[in-house]
């Protein structure tokens, strides 16, 4: 909330000289801060301006403010961690505090100017705790020659939910930033005092630019040109530049040549985008401490190459042989990240995905393309008033070694991070779902599923009674719900589909291949695939095979 009074005129600076700005990790010179360094008037002889904690009521020097540096011990705020703000913001790992304690008495900071200036701006960190009645809160004020107030900044606690994982608010972590900009240069002092009426609170006051405001910010967007795997990642960086640091990132999406749309959970300065069947474009808008915002430029993500996907069920368990289910399954399309829409941060404790449709009792198998990758998913059971469950399972991959895209319980066991081998173990009551996702997935793979009996502890299966997979186009494939009883997705990218051969160069023999392939009814020529093999598929090889090689 920014609430002004008195004099306030639309004059904004177009330029801006970074060494006006004081971000409190050195000393003019170029010296290194020191954790709880006093502070007073270092920066006098350059910025013309010292720091004092004074009396709040008589505004007279009581002691001297110091450094906080991010980590322990803690001295101005908890956070993310000890003095540890929100990552990517641009706010460094210096700040200026009142005290060596977060307690329920915060400091009062007078800047005291060798010369009166009409701008000035800065930022506090991590004003939050909205809960209830109780609220952070920070009044910044401009004095004159008599210390008396001619314009006002209140920075309160905003609502929402922290992104650093606790209890404390939207603010948790975040920079916050004020700005004073007067047609005359009549700002003599600049007081900062706590006026919230939460306790547990510390000061830390950053990136300060005493005679000027930062104009501002602009962004770029840079990406790779290059063609990849459908479902693979490409990076989309966000370079700002100028503004007040304190920045929030939002991606935003679009079709080639339509309309964009924020992407949900997507607000870190890279965005790992999926490479799709289409073209689309991807851009960012930021927001700087000053709640100005710039966008970027999109980037445009080609068309990927095509995948194909296989099901198949081992015909008894540990025999090693599988039948095929179906050659035509395929992911769904996610707007969002995964950890969006199944992630224990998140207020339910279940899947809250808008497909599949989940059924009580019943263990889903999926895929998933999305912001961050391509990733197979398990949901166990639907929310709602279930029967309870408990599953322990293990996905053993070839040709990838995937993360975990999500953990929706701290409470479950997810083990082998990193390698080709996961196991799980998840046990969940009503009104709750449990799962895990496995990601990101990229070119060629496969992942063979099963439940298994990898920890202590029984059942391995329990409040199931059956287990589907569900394919992105609609279908659903029955899975033996078994233990030890394999269930295997084959992931096969096409960088140049009609090269049936795979010599890397396409002629006759190719068109042979698909003839031979077609008339004996195999997968490899259903080209568009539908289970069907029909004239679209003639023309559909026929077009890749006329668009040639990369």
């Amino acid at each position: 909330m920014l609430k002004r009074t008195g004099i306030y005129c639309a004059f904004m600076l177009a330029s801006f000289a970074s060494a006006q700005a004081i971000d409190f990790e050195t000393l003019p010179g170029g010296v290194s801060t020191t954790d709880q360094q006093l502070i007073s008037d270092q920066y006098e002889a350059q910025h013309g301006v010292r720091f004092d904690l004074v009396d709040p009521i008589t505004l007279l020097p009581i002691g001297s403010p110091q450094i906080a540096k991010v980590g322990a011990p803690q001295t101005a705020f908890a956070g993310c961690g000890p003095d540890t703000p929100l990552d990517n913001q641009g706010v460094g790992s210096s700040f200026l505090t009142d005290d060596n304690a977060v307690n329920n008495q915060a400091g009062t900071l007078l800047l005291t100017y060798s010369d009166p200036v009409a701008q000035a701006a800065g930022a506090i960190l991590d004003i939050d705790s909205r809960s209830g009645p109780a609220f952070e809160e920070w009044t910044i004020e401009a004095l004159d020659a008599t210390m008396t107030v001619i314009d006002t900044v209140v920075l309160t606690a905003p609502n929402g939910t922290s992104e650093c994982g606790g209890p404390n608010g939207f603010g948790d972590g975040r920079a916050d930033g004020f700005l004073f900009n007067h047609a005359t240069a009549d700002i003599h002092f600049i007081l900062l005092r706590y006026t919230g009426n939460a306790g547990s609170i510390g000061l830390a006051f950053d990136n300060f630019t005493p005679t000027t405001i930062p104009p501002p910010p602009t962004v770029t967007a840079t990406a790779s040109a290059d063609t990849v795997c459908y479902g693979n990642t490409i990076a989309v960086t966000s370079t700002p530049n100028f503004g007040l640091p304190g920045f929030l990132y939002q991606w935003q999406h679009a079709p080639l040549g339509g309309a964009f749309a924020d992407i949900q959970g997507e607000i870190s300065p890279t965005l790992l985008a999926p490479a799709l069947n289409d073209a689309h474009e991807y851009r960012v808008v930021i927001t700087d401490a000053l709640s100005r915002q710039a966008t970027s430029n999109p980037q445009t993500i080609s068309p990927a190459y095509p995948m194909s996907w296989t099901l198949k069920v081992e015909t008894a368990a540990g025999s090693g042989v599988f039948d095929t289910l179906a050659t035509n399954i395929t992911p769904y399309e996610f707007n969002e990240s995964l950890s969006t829409v199944y992630g224990w941060e998140q207020n339910e404790q279940y899947y809250h995905g808008n497909q599949p449709f989940l059924t009580v009792d019943r263990s889903h198998m999926f895929m998933t393309v999305a912001p961050g990758g391509h990733s197979l998913v398990m949901v166990n059971d639907a929310p709602g008033a279930n029967g309870d469950g408990r599953s322990e399972m293990r996905a053993t991959f070839t040709g990838v070694t995937p993360n975990y895209a999500f953990k929706d319980d701290p409470f479950d066991l997810y083990r082998d991070e990193g390698t080709s081998v996961l196991r799980t173990r998840h046990t969940w009551d009503a009104p709750n779902t449990d799962g895990w996702a496995a990601g990101p997935l990229a070119d060629s793979w496969t992942a063979a599923v099963e439940f298994t009996d990898t920890f202590t502890g029984t059942p391995t299966i329990g409040g199931l009674t059956d287990w589907y997979f569900y394919s992105g186009d609609g279908s659903i494939y029955q899975l033996p719900l078994e233990e030890d009883r394999l269930v295997m997705v084959e992931a096969i990218c096409g960088p140049c589909p009609a090269d049936l051969t795979g010599d890397g160069s396409l002629n006759f023999l190719d068109v042979s291949a698909f003839l031979s392939a077609f008339g004996s009814g195999n997968p490899i020529a259903d080209f568009e695939p539908d289970g069907s093999f029909n004239f679209l598929d003639v023309s559909a090889f026929l077009a890749a095979f006329g668009a040639g090689c990369p």
